[in-house]
């Protein structure tokens, strides 16, 4: 079963409800943690619901630090998720499934969700859906939106990494590990998409000051590149199209309809 995860600042308490009403009623989830960061604590009725209430802001990547630490043993399958997300209903089951049958080559499996939903279509679940699993080389995408492993998979990311790259790091440690992840594809997700990580230049700085830390400590980003791909190469990475010729960089946003 699952240890369920879930940092939230309380941007969109309706959504996040209706998360928590999925996950109650799920045999395949165990407990959910609520890290409440907005530090304001809400009630809820859910049995198998904690809420966390913080003193402070934890961010986002020592609030999966801390959810993991506190979770139950008795469950040896975590799942952090966006507060701002629903499932289809069948996805944790096929999860656990894919999890139960895991060899110790497996890794992590995330979900790949950067495609906005309007709040209007949250009204009802997504349909379920014919589960699948893709290996993955290489991260890319909103991979942290949602993402499950074995908890002894699962690797403390440095405090200074506050809200941007943790998903970064545990994809390339558990690479290092000799593990291999996988993305979660063939289904439909309904997602407010960055509801708490809106565009500020307090997020701008702090996007950098993550960054700075997670080539420090993984010492891998999408700037080391070969003598021939600084000539020219077109690379892809969190998002970003970066075009290099003649040791000149170019970034490019990638927008998903």
């Amino acid at each position: 079963m699952f240890s369920i995860v879930i940092p939230t600042m309380q941007k969109d308490v309706e959504v996040l409800n209706k998360l928590l009403a999925q996950l109650q009623e799920d045999e395949s989830v165990g407990e959910i943690l609520v890290i409440d960061n907005s530090c304001k604590g809400f009630e809820c009725t859910f049995d198998k619901v904690k809420v966390l209430v913080q003193k402070e802001n934890l961010f986002v990547n020592p609030a999966w630090n801390y959810g993991i630490k506190v979770s139950s043993p008795e469950y040896p399958y975590f799942g952090v998720l966006n507060d701002d997300i629903i499932f289809p209903k069948n996805l944790f089951k096929d999860v656990k499934a894919f999890l139960d049958k895991a060899d110790e080559s497996v890794g992590l499996a995330g979900i790949d969700c950067a495609v906005n939903t309007p709040k209007e279509q949250f009204d009802t679940y997504p349909d379920d859906c014919d589960t699948r699993f893709e290996v993955m080389e290489k991260l890319a995408g909103f991979w942290g939106s949602a993402y499950f492993g074995n908890k002894k998979n699962y690797i403390h990311i440095p405090e200074e990494m506050k809200v941007f790259y943790g998903d970064h790091y545990l994809f390339t440690y558990n690479i290092k590990a000799g593990r291999q992840n996988y993305k979660i594809t063939n289904i439909s997700v309904k997602h407010l998409e960055s509801l708490t990580s809106h565009s500020s230049k307090f997020l701008s700085d702090l996007f950098k000051q993550d960054r700075k830390w997670c080539i420090k400590y993984d010492g891998v980003e999408h700037q080391k590149l070969s003598f021939l791909q600084r000539i020219l190469s077109l690379t892809y990475y969190h998002e970003h199209y970066v075009f290099c010729i003649l040791g000149l960089k170019l970034k490019f946003r990638c927008k998903r309809s």
